[in-house]
C-alpha cells in the first residue's frame, strides 16, 4: 500500500528580533489565495488612478502573475506539513516560515 502524504493546509509565520516577536497563527491557504485575488483586483483599479510611478515598480508589478502564485500554493499544499524556512541570526533573532 502506498503512502500518501497529507496535504499542508495552513502557513505559519514566527519572526523574532531582539524584543519583539511576530507570531501570525496559521493563515489557511484558502485565505491566502482570497487575498492573492483581492490584491490583483484592487491593484489593477489603483494602478488606474495613480498619476506617478516608477518604471521599476511598474516592470515588478506587470511581471507578477495571478497564476503563477495560486501554482506555487497548490505545489506547497501538495507535499504536506515541512518547514520552509528557518534563518537564525544569533540567539535573539529568527525567521520561521512553515507549512501546516
Amino acid at each position: 500500500m502506498e503512502d500518501r502524504v497529507k496535504k499542508a493546509t495552513k502557513l505559519k509565520i514566527t519572526i523574532v528580533d531582539d524584543e519583539k516577536k511576530i507570531n501570525l497563527p496559521g493563515i489557511p491557504f484558502w485565505l491566502i489565495e482570497f487575498l492573492i485575488d483581492l490584491g490583483f483586483g484592487l491593484s489593477s483599479i489603483a494602478l488606474k488612478f495613480i498619476k506617478e510611478i516608477d518604471e521599476d515598480t511598474k516592470k515588478i508589478l506587470d511581471s507578477i502573475d495571478r497564476k503563477d502564485i495560486k501554482q506555487m500554493i497548490k505545489e506547497l499544499k501538495k507535499y504536506g506539513p515541512f518547514e520552509l524556512v528557518n534563518i537564525r541570526e544569533g540567539d535573539k533573532t529568527y525567521v520561521h516560515i512553515s507549512i501546516l
